[in-house]
This record gives C-alpha cells, sequence and structure tokens, in this order.
C-alpha cells in the first residue's frame, strides 16, 4: 500500500495568517487550520518528502517524530517550499543520519545553494541534481510549469506499474499545452489553488483557483483531483458542499491512498 500524507496545504502565509481576523482565520475549524505546503509519500516501500517547508520541525513532530526522510524532492527554490531546510540539515546532522538526498532539477539546486550555500558541506545529507529519479518500481520526473507572475515551479510526476500514474503540482498557473502534455488521463491530480474565484488582474496571479482547477479537471480526464496550498479564502466546511464528484480539498493531515 502506498500513502501520502498532507503535512502542509497553506498558501504562503499560512492560515491564519499574521494580523487577519477574517472569519476562517478567526475561527478554531480544524480544517482551517493550515501550514505551509509539504506531503510526505511511504510508496512501495520508500519514504519521500516533497518540499521542507518553513513549519518543517512543528510538522515533522506532529506527523512522524520516527524516522527522517532519506529522500526529499523540492518542487522549487521559493520560501514556502523550502526555508525548513535548515530546520532538516539540523534533524540529519545531529542524529547521525547519512543517507538523507535532497533531489531537484539543476536550476532549482542553483538557486538552494546561492541561498544555502553553508549547508551544502554539512554531514548528515547530500544534494542531487537530477530530472528523474527511481522510488521502487516508481519512476518519478520533474516538470517544468509556469508559476504566472512568480516564474516557474516544477510539478512532480510519479509512474507506477500497471500505468497508474499521479502528479503533485502546488504552485502554476498559465500553464501551457505542451507543459500539460504529461498530465493527461492521470489517476490523482494534486494542484494548488488559492482561492475559490481570484479576482486579481491575471497578469499579477501565480496560481489556479478552485473554477479553474474544475476546468482543468476535465481537460485533463484526471479521475481524481485533490485541492492542496490553499489561502485563508477557503473556508473548506463551506465550500466542500460545492465541488463536484472526484474533487476534494487537502487538509493538514489528511492520510490518503495513492494510485502507484
Amino acid at each position: 500500500m502506498s500513502t501520502l500524507v498532507f503535512y502542509g496545504t497553506s498558501d504562503a502565509q499560512g492560515v491564519p495568517r499574521m494580523l487577519c481576523s477574517c472569519s476562517v482565520c478567526a475561527q478554531t475549524e480544524s480544517k482551517n487550520k493550515r501550514k505551509r505546503p509539504s506531503v510526505y509519500l511511504q510508496m512501495q516501500g520508500q519514504e519521500i518528502l516533497i518540499d521542507i517547508s518553513p513549519d518543517f520541525q512543528e510538522q515533522f513532530i506532529t506527523y512522524n517524530n520516527k524516522r527522517i526522510p532519506p529522500l526529499v524532492l523540492i518542487t522549487h527554490a521559493h520560501h514556502d517550499h523550502v526555508d525548513g531546510l535548515g530546520d532538516f540539515a539540523d534533524l540529519c546532522f545531529w542524529n547521525g543520519q547519512g543517507t538523507a538526498r535532497i533531489v531537484s532539477p539543476p536550476d532549482v539546486m542553483d538557486a538552494l545553494e546561492q541561498r544555502f550555500s553553508y549547508q551544502f558541506h554539512r554531514k548528515g545529507f547530500s544534494f542531487i541534481s537530477a530530472d528523474t529519479w527511481n522510488a521502487g518500481n516508481a519512476n518519478i520526473y520533474f516538470h517544468k510549469v509556469n508559476h504566472g507572475f512568480n516564474g516557474y515551479s516544477y510539478a512532480i510526476l510519479f509512474k507506477g506499474e500497471n500505468n497508474k500514474k499521479w502528479a503533485y503540482m502546488p504552485d502554476s498557473f498559465q500553464v501551457s499545452e505542451e507543459q500539460w502534455r504529461p498530465f493527461y488521463d492521470l489517476d490523482l491530480l494534486i494542484l494548488g489553488t488559492s482561492y475559490w474565484e481570484e479576482k486579481q488582474d491575471k497578469a499579477r496571479r501565480s496560481v489556479y483557483d478552485v473554477l479553474e482547477a474544475l476546468e482543468l479537471k476535465e481537460k485533463l480526464k484526471a479521475k481524481q483531483m485533490i485541492l492542496t496550498h490553499l489561502s485563508h479564502q477557503i473556508d473548506i466546511p463551506h465550500y466542500e458542499l460545492l465541488l463536484p464528484e472526484g474533487v476534494s480539498f487537502a487538509y493538514d493531515g489528511l492520510k490518503i491512498d495513492l494510485p502507484v
């Protein structure tokens, strides 16, 4: 059995946001308490962390606190996806972990080295530039996608036996037809959607909204879609009633079975 746990499901600001008293930030509903985005996989005997959020320490203590993930995949080098790297490095160093690997395409690795140069020579883990990887019988592919106003990121595609495939795409907007090509007919697409309907001019946006995601599900013929990277505008108990079959919101701590 392959499973995924959502360590964090918020946008870059977290929920509740600082200095915000909106109806979502002020409530106690557990599904609306969100840390920055990261997921943890147990897949065909492999343990994998995708992204290391600024909230990594709390996430690790809450959902794991047993074994250091030996493989970390990084989607892009933005603050909300990598600023827990220092905590992860300390975890590896002080607990004698010598085999942990942080894997991402070369351009992302260059950005990480610029920001965290002091970490690149520490003991306990290694940085590896790669566009593909293997985990058991599953093949892993990094695919560059547009991230709107924020440049680009990488979506991670997993292909397993029996033609099963799923993808994690937390940050994307205005993805081109060429970039969408590998993501048709997925068994599962985990997609970032910060708002139900975002009103800001498209030139300033960086992530799809929920209404756009529903159209993409039909376009891509995804069997199942889970929405993550949710801002404080998404009140899950309210909006989940409006979602069609096959689409759901992620929340911190949610555990799902993976198709691969």
